[in-house]
């Protein structure tokens, strides 16, 4: 093979520091995520700030993630699936990570974005969630024009489920059925 021939792919790997976006893949490893704008949002009392954080940060469980844009209408997307998990899983047993696109809020809106993020931080306190105020997530797990995705992953982080859609009532009973036998294993 000749210089020319490899000279572009070489460009490429340079400028992109070798790595490529790619959309979740089952039975491979979740490619790694790292949030250091913003990032995830922790609780001390009534205290609230920002820390970074990574996509393999809760290995160890099964992880449930979803990714999608800071609006009210994205906000939805996933809610039956997840409101299914609140109500079928015992409090503990699996981990859920919400990070939140704040690049497609609307302007104006993050003050009310970041309250309700603090709001549902006390509803549910065990749970991850996360502000990517780039997109970084939109980007390096190649979710489409949609900017959704609901990725499921076992204890060792590799993908056992990804869709960038919302969910039928059959893919949800199929998701949850995966859930708990990885639960089991």
């Amino acid at each position: 093979m000749t210089i020319s021939r490899l000279l572009p792919g070489l460009i490429l790997a340079f400028c992109c520091g070798g790595s490529f976006a790619a959309a979740p893949t089952v039975d491979a490893p979740l490619s790694e995520l790292n949030i250091s704008e913003r990032g995830e949002l922790t609780m001390s009392g009534d205290d609230f700030k920002f820390v970074p954080w990574r996509s393999d940060a809760n290995l160890g469980k099964v992880h449930v993630i979803q990714y999608f844009g800071a609006t009210m209408s994205d906000s939805k997307i996933f809610e039956p699936f997840t409101d299914l998990l609140q109500k079928s899983m015992e409090p503990g047993v699996i981990h859920v990570t919400t990070v939140l696109n704040l690049d497609a809020a609307m302007w104006g809106t993050t003050g009310f974005v970041i309250s309700e993020l603090e709001k549902n931080k006390r509803l549910h306190p065990d749970s991850t969630m996360v502000v990517d105020d780039d997109g970084t997530g939109l980007v390096e797990w190649d979710l489409g024009e949609a900017g959704s995705g609901l990725i499921i992953t076992d204890d060792k982080g590799v993908v056992k489920y990804f869709t960038r859609k919302a969910m039928s009532e059959d893919e949800m009973a199929a998701a949850l059925a995966l859930i708990q036998a990885n639960v089991k294993s």
